[in-house]
């Protein structure tokens, strides 16, 4: 074997060592040649450069970031968020000390690939449990797959007056295709709302929908909301398009949750549509492709302004 040949089968035992301790309910799959394969195709993730178009897509599109802590089954929530420089000191033409933004632009400390910064998370106990890992790993989801990145808890931070954790900068992933049905993100200036239909014990709620696939939803609720609701509930949906009724079915309560967002919580319930009919399904696919395209644009948008290649 020569020294080149010995460079990549010492590359590849590097690789399966990472997955295996990140994955280890998949370990037995990482073959030399799954592995080999792997990193290819682009499946697995194997170097800072090739995750850093992920870690910067989840941020400046303000993705939901899942987060498990040393393989527990229990999953928390969070959200990527910026590494602000501290403001800088200047005098005005009157002689008074101002506070100014320094040049930055957003996500510039990504560059560096040295750490990530992450909201605290979502319920509040786990970052008791992050704090004392051994290993995490966040995942969150693109158009067509689930991207999961293996990386580790540095210490707490402050950005900005935000309690924020640090954690190091992802050291490998993998991309798990079709990990659950296409959803499409709704974009903040669509005009589209949702109206759930009310119980005895809950009001008539209208609000607006976070993401959509052609089987469910989730939306925003308000605190005082959420123990309204019951997992496996019926609830009664109404879509509001341009304030115009355009469908209305009915679907099964699948989760309620809570996400930290950097000026609050974001509280949110999970439905799965129940489909009565192949002209209500084609209805469904149509809105999602809809909003789908708006959110690729809005995308395009952000990479031209950012000059970032963002992950679809």
């Amino acid at each position: 074997m020569d020294n080149q040949e010995e460079k990549k089968e010492l590359s590849l035992k590097n690789i399966q060592k990472k997955l295996a301790f990140f994955f280890p309910e998949e370990s037995y799959t990482f073959t030399r040649q799954a592995v080999e394969d792997g990193v290819a195709s682009g499946d697995f993730l194997v170097n800072s450069s090739q995750i850093l178009p992920y870690i910067q897509t989840a941020l400046l599109d303000e993705r939901i970031l899942e987060i498990q802590i040393n393989g527990m089954s229990k999953v928390y929530f969070s959200r990527i968020n910026d590494d602000f420089p501290d403001l800088e000191e200047s005098e005005n033409d009157a002689g008074e000390l101002t506070l100014t933004e320094p040049d930055y632009t957003a996500g510039d400390y990504l560059k560096r690939m040295s750490h990530v910064i992450t909201l605290p998370i979502e319920p509040g106990m786990g970052n008791l449990h992050l704090r004392n890992s051994q290993k995490i790993v966040i995942r969150f989801f693109t158009s067509t797959s689930a991207v999961e990145l293996g990386t580790f808890f540095q210490d707490l931070a402050i950005v900005r007056d935000i309690p924020v954790l640090r954690l190091a900068f992802p050291v490998v992933g993998r991309q798990v295709r079709e990990a659950r049905a296409f959803r499409a993100k709704v974009t903040q200036d669509a005009n589209f709302n949702i109206f759930v239909k009310g119980k005895k014990t809950r009001p008539d709620i209208q609000t607006e929908p976070i993401d959509i696939s052609a089987d469910g939803l989730s939306f925003n609720i308000q605190k005082k909301h959420q123990s309204m609701f019951q997992e496996d509930e019926i609830c009664t949906v109404h879509f509001l398009i341009d304030e115009e009724m355009r469908i209305t079915v009915k679907g099964s309560v699948r989760h309620i949750s809570k996400v930290r967002e950097k000026k609050g919580i974001q509280y949110r319930c999970g439905l799965q549509l129940e489909i009565p009919t192949p002209s209500i399904a084609r209805d469904i696919e149509t809105i999602v492709a809809m909003v789908q395209r708006a959110h690729l644009k809005e995308l395009s948008d952000i990479s031209e302004e950012s000059g970032i290649t963002l992950i679809k």
